[in-house]
Parts: C-alpha cells; structure tokens; sequence
C-alpha cells in the first residue's frame, strides 16, 4: 500500500494553506495545520539527541528531535551551509523538526495533482504534485516523512526524488 488512500487525498485537496519548505533547492508542501512553529538554527542544541536527529529544539516545556534532510529527502549527518529555519511538525501522533532552507506560507496553492505511477513508489512520501511559479513542488505530510525518517535510519537510506 502506498499510503495515498482517497481519504487521505481528500483531505490534502480540501488544504487552503500549505507551509513551501526548500531543502537543497527542492520544494516540499506539508498542511499549515502540521506546523506547530518555527525556530532558528542556534535553538538546536546538539547534546540532545534521538537517533539519527542532529540535536532537538526545546518547545512547550518539551524536546522535540531535529533532522536534517536533503532535497531527496536522505539523511544528512551535518548540517549543510544556508540552512537556518526549524518548522516544528505536529500532527497530533509525530513530533519533530527539519532544518531548511526556507520556509513559506501558501494560501490557496495551484490545483494539486495526482502522483503519476512511475513517481509513486510504495514507500514515498509524495502524496500529490503542485506547480509553483519556481517550479514543482511535492505535497507531503507529517506522518510520511515521519515514516520515512524511521526507516532511513533502519537502512541507512533516502528516498531518490
């Protein structure tokens, strides 16, 4: 199963408002609603760490585990140069940070697209397509790369965009 069920597609088209986060140039769409809150690169402290994370960010009394990703969405074990916004992710069930290039807030993106086959292995976080004005841009969820962190870890591997 590759997690794109009509449900979960029914919901990410009724999104009005996506959060735009850039990692390496590429851009990656979650629902405003998964996004908790932002923080900046110095608020990571490094000492705290869950497995595969680069630090965590202490938020609500609470620390929340900080990944660095590459536009492929690989784990990255350093942080690269340019990178300087956390979005905390929430869904309710996972709980964590990236560290990006930028973030953005999108009212009322493009018309989203369904993943053509040859792009939608069992495993991908790709849950839709958009065009932006910069380019495409690839609508994901909290849970999908929540998953996808879980299993780079156990195979030391990404996801090739």
């Amino acid at each position: 199963m590759n997690g794109r069920t009509p449900t979960r597609l029914n919901a990410l088209w009724e999104t009005r408002i996506f959060t735009l986060l850039t990692l390496d140039g590429r851009r990656w769409l979650l629902p405003q609603t998964e996004v908790q809150a932002l923080e900046a690169l110095p608020d990571i402290d490094p000492e705290v760490r869950a497995p595969q994370s680069v630090g965590a960010i202490t938020f609500a009394g609470e620390w929340w585990p900080v990944y660095c990703l590459s536009g492929e969405l690989r784990l990255l074990p350093q942080i690269p140069a340019g990178r300087w916004v956390c979005p905390l992710l929430n869904n309710g069930a996972d709980r964590f940070s990236l560290i990006c290039d930028q973030v953005e807030t999108l009212v009322e993106p493009s018309r989203l697209h369904p993943v053509p086959a040859c792009m939608a292995p069992p495993d991908s976080p790709i849950q839709a397509l958009v065009l932006l004005d910069r380019g495409l841009g690839c609508v994901t969820t909290t849970e999908s790369v929540a998953r996808l962190i879980a299993t780079s870890g156990m195979s030391g591997d990404g996801l090739d965009v």
